[in-house]
């Protein structure tokens, strides 16, 4: 038995819509060329709420990754309420965090990408054939009746038999040592349904050229205190945020374990939509070879005053960041249970898809008639947790074509 569908693998409803928002895609305009209805909600359910429900409140909020939000929102109001989690509150966490983000791999991987990109030449992977749905539901991290844990070895036998047919700690390593050589090597023989996809879209996704500045706010307490006092001061700012004045870029690729990674903000060497994507099927080997002894997903936590602090989680789509400030904060009272006052939330999609940011700046370079596939392509690179929609000038007339990520 598989989990519940998540809302970007069913029908869109109205009401989706309106909790969620969509975004929209103008490609061959000068930025901003990308329009968004999300809005900041987190406040909106938040404020005047007991500490204690805040977690499950943001989870339910933000269902995509609610189990990311969840632990997040955890340390926010622990740091918030002064209290130091002990070895067994961050151990729950981690391993929480990595289940929710192999699980979100997955999904992508398997069920939004093949139907994504099906007029790139992937058609005939857009359905899941008896073999894939079996292969599907023997997964251990979507399973419901799978036992308590993390998957460990039967999660990482299952990818390398049905993603990689690969060993995974050699697929990894020669992904790190030349990704483009080793993802053109492996997509085209073909031997998954993953690699199938990847090669159905190589031509397209590879002349996408991407080079915006890597999003390593979370590598310095400082830099996380900054970006505390722009949440705090300014309303707007979770929906369109920079970091040092400037527009960044988070992901797979952005991890502070992730050896290819450049805390320097000099561009790792992933310059294409195409590798973006090989960057995602990267993450899951990771994260499947991920112990203890191997931190793969980073988490933290500040406190930035009585009542208030700041938190931050590596997730399946990027970094992930929390600020709260709570009522009325006792030093050392266990017992009561504080309001929050103020509560923003910035998605990694806020970053990706910012008016001038990532994906901004490659639509600007498409022509206006480009087809809406390339878009996708882009959009399923920098993995959207809304629908997206292109608007294409086409004859003067608006075409919409509209993506699987709602």
């Amino acid at each position: 038995m598989l989990y519940p569908a998540p809302r970007h693998m069913a029908p869109t409803s109205g009401a989706a819509d309106a909790a969620g928002g969509c975004l929209v895609a103008q490609p061959g305009r000068p930025r901003p060329n990308l329009r968004s209805s999300r809005r900041a909600w987190a406040h909106h359910v938040a404020v005047g709420q007991p500490a204690s429900a805040l977690p499950r409140r943001l989870a339910a909020l933000y269902a995509l990754c609610g189990g990311a939000h969840r632990v997040t929102a955890e340390a926010a109001i622990a740091a918030a309420r002064g209290r130091e989690d002990d070895a067994g509150a961050l151990a729950r966490r981690q391993a929480d965090l990595r289940l929710d983000t192999l699980r979100e791999h997955v999904r992508r991987l398997w069920l939004d990408w093949p139907r994504a990109w099906s007029s790139t030449g992937a058609e005939g992977l857009a359905a899941l054939d008896e073999a894939a749905l079996a292969a599907l539901r023997a997964c251990p991290v979507l399973r419901v009746d799978a036992p308590d844990g993390p998957p460990g070895p039967a999660l990482a036998a299952w990818v390398a038999e049905h993603v990689i047919d690969h060993a995974p700690r050699d697929w990894l390593d020669r992904w790190t040592a030349d990704p483009a050589a080793w993802l053109a090597e492996w997509s085209v023989r073909g031997a998954t349904r993953t690699a199938r996809v990847l090669a159905a879209c190589r031509r397209e996704a590879s002349t996408l050229s991407v080079s915006p500045v890597p999003l390593h706010v979370h590598a310095h307490g400082g830099e996380m205190a900054r970006l505390a006092r722009h949440l705090r001061d300014d309303e707007g700012f979770s929906m369109a945020p920079l970091w040092r004045g400037h527009c960044a870029e988070t992901g797979p690729w952005t991890r502070l374990s992730d050896p290819l990674a450049r805390l320097d903000g000099t561009p790792a060497r992933l310059g294409t939509a195409w590798l973006r994507l090989g960057a995602r099927v990267a993450d899951l080997v990771r994260g499947v070879l991920a112990g203890e002894e191997q931190p793969w997903l980073a988490q933290g936590a500040l406190a930035l005053a009585p009542g208030e602090a700041i938190a931050w989680s590596e997730m399946a789509r990027g970094l992930l960041i929390h600020w709260v400030r709570l009522d009325s904060v006792e030093a050392n009272d266990s017992a009561s249970d504080p309001r929050v006052a103020a509560c923003q939330v910035i998605a990694p999609t806020e970053w990706n898809f910012h008016p001038h940011g990532a994906v901004a700046q490659v639509l600007a370079t498409l022509p206006p008639t480009v087809r809406p596939c390339r878009v996708h392509l882009l959009a399923a690179a920098f993995d959207p947790c809304v629908a997206l929609e292109v608007e294409r000038a086409d004859a003067g007339a608006a075409s919409h074509a509209r993506s699987p990520h709602a």
